[in-house]
């Protein structure tokens, strides 16, 4: 189950953050002036434990990016793989008389259709579990009657090719669930949020006086750093995000031409 975190969308909390740490400047700016700090460069010891937490916030940062292109990888592998898998167990359809393939070739496009429904709509919780009723229903009917065939003495040979096609095409459809459900921790988001806000504070902490020109450089320092944490966030959401894996979702999509050139 999706927790709060995750169902924000990562262009909002990339908007959020970089006010965030706008705010957190302004503020450790104020709290500098009220505590009378020097008006000067930071003492080595303050300096360094600024570097520091930067330091802290990028290693975070490149741990957390690389988490998001791992999942990438992983979903994108799912996808071609359950196109593949579906692909294959269509053709095996036509092993079958053609009452049998025809009564299988229903229950694979509402199989299909089902699948195409829920890469499509993924964002939106009702959709995706009527998808997933739609297709364990289609699933149990394909089973139920590849086992009817499998038990006739004359339909053993196809049964022995369509029976691994249907294991491999639900237990593709097992992983894709498993893969999907494996996220970037939310400890681990709210960890670099937290180390970004923080340094920022503390660099407006230890800061002199900000002039015009200063704030040109914090503008692009907060800027690039909100894109850099938006890319990483968005790369972890390959089902809802810009960075998809459509040539995978293409793949299924196409399938629907199998249907159409056998009428």
């Amino acid at each position: 189950m999706n927790t709060l975190l995750q169902r924000i969308d990562a262009a909002v909390l990339s908007l959020l953050l970089l006010v965030g740490m706008i705010i957190m400047i302004i503020l450790g700016r104020f709290v500098g002036k009220f505590w009378n700090r020097e008006q000067s460069e930071p003492k080595g010891g303050i300096g360094s434990l600024f570097g520091a937490l930067f330091a802290l916030s990028g290693l975070i940062l490149a741990f957390t990016f690389g988490m998001s292109q791992n999942r990438l990888e992983r979903v994108r592998g799912v996808v071609e793989l359950e196109a593949n898998d579906l692909g294959t167990a269509i053709l095996r359809a036509d092993l079958y008389p053609d009452t049998v393939r025809d009564a299988f070739r229903v229950d694979f496009k509402n199989y299909l259709e089902a699948v195409i429904a829920f890469y499509e709509n993924a964002t939106d919780f009702d959709q995706v579990h009527k998808a997933k009723n739609d297709a364990a229903m289609a699933a149990e009917r394909l089973w139920s009657r590849a086992a009817i065939q499998s038990k006739l003495p004359n339909m053993f040979l196809p049964s022995q090719q369509m029976i691994p096609a249907l294991n491999d095409m639900f237990d593709i459809a097992q992983r894709r669930e498993i893969v999907l459900r494996s996220k970037i921790p939310d400890l681990i988001v709210y960890m670099l949020f937290v180390c970004f806000l923080a340094g920022c504070f503390i660099g407006g902490f230890t800061s002199g006086t900000i002039g015009r020109s200063d704030w040109i450089i914090i503008s692009g320092f907060v800027v690039v750093a909100s894109m850099v944490v938006y890319t990483t966030l968005d790369l972890s959401r390959p089902m809802r995000g810009i960075i998809t894996d459509v040539p995978g979702k293409e793949a299924i999509v196409e399938l629907h031409g199998m249907f159409n050139e056998a009428k």
